[in-house]
């Protein structure tokens, strides 16, 4: 019975093992972006390397996206675009290299974009 229990208990610990390791091998950052537009109202979405879009809110926004590091190198892009009915989308682009240069220099992604009016 000692021997039984003592056998689970090890093969517990070596999933428990296995899971944390796989679990630290690649880093994450958080970035901070904080979005508002004019008029405020904007759907804002966001793209990484022509991917999914990923829905984050509507603006004034505030919202932390975790993010890969090895997506924060200067060969993949971050994209945010701000949509809102009756206006023209705006869209910013960053290599992850500048993303993480302007985050370590302000600490935050800071995004205002004035809309313009669709006269169509």
């Amino acid at each position: 019975m000692r021997i039984f229990l003592l056998g689970k208990m090890l093969l517990l610990a070596g999933i428990m093992s296995l899971l944390m390791l796989t679990g630290c091998s690649s880093a994450k950052h958080a970035v901070n972006f904080k979005i508002h537009t004019e008029p405020e109202g904007a759907h804002i979405i966001y793209q990484q390397d022509g991917g999914a879009w990923i829905y984050l809110g509507l603006t004034p926004l505030d919202v932390v996206n975790v993010i890969p590091e090895d997506k924060l190198k200067s060969a993949h892009t971050s994209t945010l675009r701000a949509m809102r009915c009756g206006y023209l989308d705006q869209t910013k682009e960053w290599s992850g290299d500048s993303l993480v240069r302007e985050v370590e220099e302000k600490g935050i992604i800071f995004w205002t974009p004035r809309l313009i009016k669709n006269n169509q």
